[in-house]
């Protein structure tokens, strides 16, 4: 159970906030499966992967996770999980030009674990929340009636 935590924490948080691409050689399958409700389309390979982390390194450079809490049974690893970051970079899968603002949500994740690998991911975290408060949708509270 302990190496199925420190596997996600290692290939699907710390990617994303170190920028170590290296690692997910090693420990991603390379039929990975990434459901990010942001993307149109799974994300699928290492390959693919790596370009989804470092876009979104690129987007947001200065990005920080916290794992919140984590739960095994068997091949499965469940996170919830705070992030943040600030706008700096295109975000592609938004179609969104940097804004400069910042970010901050809570989120939750299943992942998969076969043969000792990362092999599928699920994201679950409020895109619309995320969306407005990078200012690519008008929040509630800005909306017009008309």
């Amino acid at each position: 159970m302990e190496a199925n935590k420190e596997l996600v924490k290692q290939a699907s948080f710390e990617t994303y906030t170190e920028g170590n691409t290296d690692v997910i050689d090693e420990l991603v399958s390379d039929s990975y499966v990434l459901h990010d409700p942001t993307s149109p389309e799974a994300i699928r390979g290492r390959e693919a992967f790596k370009e989804h982390v470092e876009s979104i390194r690129r987007a947001f450079p200065d990005l920080t996770t916290t794992i919140e809490h984590t739960a095994v049974e068997g091949d499965l690893v469940a996170v919830q999980f705070t992030v943040g970051g600030t706008h700096e970079g295109p975000f592609p899968d938004l179609d969104l030009e940097p804004t400069g603002e910042t970010f901050e949500m809570d989120g939750m994740e299943f992942d998969r674990i076969e043969d000792g690998q990362l092999a599928e991911t699920w994201l679950v975290f409020d895109s619309l929340a995320f969306a407005q408060q990078l200012g690519a949708v008008p929040d509630e509270d800005s909306a017009t009636v008309h």
